[in-house]
């Protein structure tokens, strides 16, 4: 079982640089690129989700012709299978909504398909593995025997996010990623008090939803602006942690660029983030990392309270690190560590959890479930798959955190000369 795979940084820097290229240039970079090359870098096409995207860009572009016949025969077939998928996962959707909806339960759809058509022009090309819901974290029963109908049992549990799984449990082979599979998930994401017992409280959002029309579909999600804001602060979310998918930074783009010219939108953008602690500093980063990638410019109306006053420290990650950390191959870097450090909250505990994040030593999660009725070579099949994965992780630690041990320094050395250059922009 291979879980990664290095790629060609050609293809990689050639296939973002495609958007936002004339089609002349961008033919002429890719048409350089060897077969071998387009076979190594498939894992982080699939993996970043944009390869997808990326056919749909050169076929609309007229510049297909340049990548090698194999090449494009694959992603074809990727987008028919996720064709299907995206069909299937419709279809779930609907019957979720119209049993959440005939029950009363309060609550919004979250992701998925409503970044359509704002984020995501077509679905069929996004890679999406799950469905979310937002809902009033007093409903969290109701919801629950609402999921068990159509087969879904309890998974795992956070304070705040309950994820549900039904069908099978199989491991799907890499290249069956496209396709739709036995498994289907469920998130679900409610507000509660972050003191024991983590009492439910209402979420504001469930407060101001609107009604989102897609595909002959109508159904609750938030609204426009709270919409906007969560695709920043899920962004933000990965990246403070070790892997982001590029094509979330170019649907955020794809938004940004839909609604350049909307000042009532921009307006409240501004107003709802103001009650979330990082959300200025989540939509200035998300939108810094998202225009240098992609080449697009955000309206000045946002990059005047978010890009603009960024702190100093997180520019400079941003300057350094931000697209490294961006365009690594799966499972990413460790290089986050160091953003997160300039964002952390002096409680004291910021030690430990770097400590944990170099190097867990807590075992690592079970990738297949198991069950009594599962033959031994079922057992065997899996145990064998959850120890190369177990392999596969460590390797990561170690050669991750080594990376970051020795980025340390040089890190330290960066923040000083911006110390000296004044000493008022560290931390502001």
């Amino acid at each position: 079982m291979k879980w990664s795979e290095r790629s060609s940084k050609k293809v990689v820097e050639a296939v973002v640089a495609a958007f936002h290229e004339p089609a002349e240039e961008s033919a002429r970079r890719l048409s350089a690129l060897s077969a071998r090359e387009w076979e190594r870098s498939y894992h982080w096409l699939d993996a970043s989700g944009m390869a997808l995207y990326f056919l749909d860009r050169v076929e609309s572009s007229h510049i297909e012709s340049v990548l090698p016949a194999a090449t494009l025969k694959r992603l074809r077939g990727n987008l028919a299978d996720n064709r299907g998928r995206s069909s299937a996962m419709c279809a779930e959707f609907a019957a979720l909504n119209r049993s959440f909806e005939a029950a009363g339960l309060v609550y919004a759809n979250l992701k998925g398909f409503t970044l359509s058509p704002e984020s995501s022009p077509r679905p069929e090309l996004r890679c999406q593995l799950d469905l979310d819901f937002l809902i009033d974290g007093a409903q969290l029963d109701l919801c629950r025997n609402l999921l068990r109908h159509y087969g879904y049992e309890l998974a795992a549990a956070t304070p705040d996010v309950w994820e549900f799984k039904a069908g099978s449990s199989e491991l799907v082979s890499i290249k069956d990623h496209y396709k739709a599979r036995p498994q289907r998930c469920v998130e679900m994401h409610f507000a509660s008090s972050e003191a024991a017992p983590h009492l439910p409280f209402r979420d504001l959002r469930l407060d101001r939803l609107s009604r989102h029309s897609w595909g002959g579909l109508t159904f609750p999600a938030l609204a426009p602006a709270d919409l906007f804001i969560a695709q920043a602060l899920h962004l933000f979310k990965h990246l403070c942690s070790s892997c982001t998918r590029v094509s979330w930074l170019l649907e955020y783009q794809h938004h940004v660029a839909v609604r350049y010219h909307d000042q009532s939108f921009w307006n409240d953008v501004q107003r709802y983030a103001r009650p979330h602690r990082h959300a200025s500093i989540a939509i200035g980063l998300t939108t810094l990392l998202s225009s240098r990638i992609f080449g697009l410019e955000a309206p000045p109306q946002l990059e005047e309270w978010t890009t603009d006053r960024l702190p100093a420290s997180v520019r400079l990650w941003a300057d350094q690190y931000g697209r490294e950390s961006i365009l690594a191959d799966f499972p990413g870097t460790k290089l986050y560590l160091l953003l997160q450090e300039e964002l952390r909250v002096n409680d004291g505990s910021w030690q430990q959890t770097k400590r944990n994040s170099l190097l867990p030593l807590h075992r690592a999660p079970r990738i297949l479930s198991t069950s009594n009725r599962d033959n031994v070579w079922k057992r065997m099949r899996r145990e064998f798959y959850q120890f190369h994965f177990v392999l596969f992780r460590l390797r990561f630690h170690v050669v991750e955190g080594l990376r970051y041990l020795i980025e340390v320094s040089r890190w330290k050395r960066r923040l000083a000369t911006l110390r000296q250059l004044d000493p008022n922009l560290i931390g502001e």
